[in-house]
């Protein structure tokens, strides 16, 4: 995306970016129906299933003229395999954290995100910053400081969603593909793996369905919302600034940390609400710095 974009463009990247947080923040819920279904049988699901349902998108639409140039031209397929693992990783941590009582460091990661997309938008792709977005940064850093503090260290599932979701989108912006054909694509490259991960839990006997009834919807279902989630989340990615679009994903996390307080009955430290209020404070001057850009956007059309 360009360093600017129409008030259009805009408000379809806020809306597009709260569907994916919404949904992304629900899912960890969703999956505690699919037990005993372990995180790494799950995530082979997902790819599986984000596989079919992105086919029956390329299919409306009438792309797959693109997802062939894909794997034709050499230099978008090396792209392409890249990208995949980079975010197999993130998929795999967000299905395998929550069956496995990771859902707070879940969250921490995603609060540790927008500031190191911001500061990738601001260093990387040279985006201004407005004072309210420095101050926002800001804010969020001193809760780093206060987490660092009280706990001497980070969760490596933490770190691996705060430091490996940047180099993914700086690849992908690198890239003239589709949101659609790219992740088609993605999924495609990653199918061989995810048959490997269900071969070797079926070798271990490991259980492979839901013990709910109508358990394979349900798998098939939490493919959906994946595949919704990402595509709104990739898309939003293309229409916002990426500072303002890194400092969005505080979003996320909020919904997230209640979900696994108040659904997953997962707690905190009385001590962390010390970050979390930085954290807190972070996204009310995002907002307000969104707010009042639609604002100056809208008198400046009339």
């Amino acid at each position: 995306m360009p360093s600017s974009s129409t008030p259009k463009q805009e408000l379809q990247g806020y809306i597009l970016m709260f569907g994916s947080i919404i949904i992304f923040s629900l899912l960890p819920y969703y999956l505690q129906f699919l037990a005993p279904v372990d995180g790494n049988t799950l995530f082979a699901f997902r790819v599986l299933s984000q596989l079919g349902f992105g086919i029956l998108v390329l299919a409306l639409i009438k792309q797959f003229s693109e997802l062939k140039a894909i794997f034709t031209q050499p230099k978008a397929l090396l792209l392409m395999c890249l990208t995949s693992p980079l975010i197999a990783l993130q998929w795999w941590v967000f299905f395998w954290g929550p069956v496995n009582g990771q859902t707070i460091n879940i969250a921490m990661g995603y609060f540790l995100l927008p500031i190191t997309m911001s500061l990738t938008g601001r260093f990387y792709f040279k985006e201004s910053m407005s004072p309210l977005l420095w101050l926002a940064v800001s804010a969020a850093l001193i809760g780093v400081c206060v987490e660092l503090w009280t706990n001497h260290t980070f969760s490596w599932v933490t770190l691996l969603i705060c430091l490996g979701y940047p180099p993914y989108f700086i690849l992908r912006r690198k890239s003239r593909i589709s949101t659609t054909s790219n992740f088609v694509a993605e999924n495609i490259l990653l199918t061989p793996f995810a048959l490997l991960l269900l071969y070797i839990a079926n070798q271990q006997q490991l259980p492979l369905i839901p013990s709910l009834d109508w358990g394979i919807l349900l798998v098939l279902g939490s493919g959906f919302l994946g595949t919704i989630a990402m595509l709104c989340f990739v898309s939003a990615s293309t229409r916002l600034k990426f500072t303002v679009f890194g400092m969005l994903n505080y979003g996320e996390p909020i919904l997230i940390m209640l979900v696994a307080i108040f659904l997953l009955n997962e707690s905190i430290n009385p001590e962390q609400l010390w970050s979390y209020g930085c954290f807190g404070i972070a996204v009310l001057l995002v907002v307000c710095d969104s707010l009042l850009r639609i604002t100056i956007s809208k008198k400046k059309a009339f």
